[in-house]
């Protein structure tokens, strides 16, 4: 959902005092969330409803629309904005992948950069001058979480996402939340010259059995 008009009432709570962000997060500002294990296996992340910049790729290449989308993304924060005002990178580089309906028909990637807690406001953000680039709130809820390193290709991706799903088909806690049918996410939170310990992860929604 594209943002217009933000209500102190519709922004949930922001990180508290007492919430603590992974090493992962490299001291970046990055969305807040509680973790629990089910099966003694999976991990299940529920995330806090919170701003985002994002940008929409037509592609049949997760990275690909990585890269496109990251130089938009790059030019919000670097100054195209109705504030000509440079604003702080945060992490992870959030991609929603939406599969095509067939093998040979492109994929919408949904990329977005989180948005500082300092504009976690009623007033959000300075918006975005370029028409492909947009705030919305992104209410993640549950997901089951896969890390895996390297540099991510589309076919890690993929086959983490896979195996994540068989282990939420066969857990006996969770199950895949049907109603976004095949959406699933891709974080990545290491500069592009991170070249040890990278740290990426395949989100998929789930809900309690």
């Amino acid at each position: 959902m594209k943002l217009s008009t933000i209500s102190l009432a519709a922004l949930s709570t922001v990180a508290t005092a007492d919430w603590v962000a992974p090493e992962f997060c490299h001291e970046l500002d990055c969305p807040s969330f509680t973790t629990r294990q089910v099966d003694a296996e999976v991990e299940v992340r529920t995330y806090d409803e919170l701003l985002w910049a994002s940008t929409d790729v037509q592609s049949d290449s997760v990275t690909d629309a990585g890269s496109i989308a990251f130089g938009r993304l790059f030019g919000y924060l670097s100054g195209a904005n109705e504030n000509s005002q440079t604003i702080d990178m945060t992490s992870p580089v959030l991609n929603k992948i939406s599969p095509g309906s067939g093998p040979n028909c492109n994929n919408t990637f949904t990329v977005s950069f989180f948005v500082p807690y300092k504009y976690q406001t009623a007033e959000g953000p300075p918006k975005p001058t370029a028409d492909d680039v947009y705030i919305q709130k992104i209410k993640i809820s549950d997901v089951a979480v896969s890390v895996f390193g390297g540099f991510a290709e589309d076919s890690d991706v993929v086959s983490t996402a896979s195996k994540l799903y068989s282990d939420i088909d066969d857990s006996k806690d969770i199950d895949a939340d049907t109603s976004v049918e095949d959406v699933y996410w891709f974080a990545a939170y290491d500069s592009p010259y991170t070249l040890r310990n990278r740290h990426n992860e395949d989100w998929i929604n789930v809900v309690d059995l």
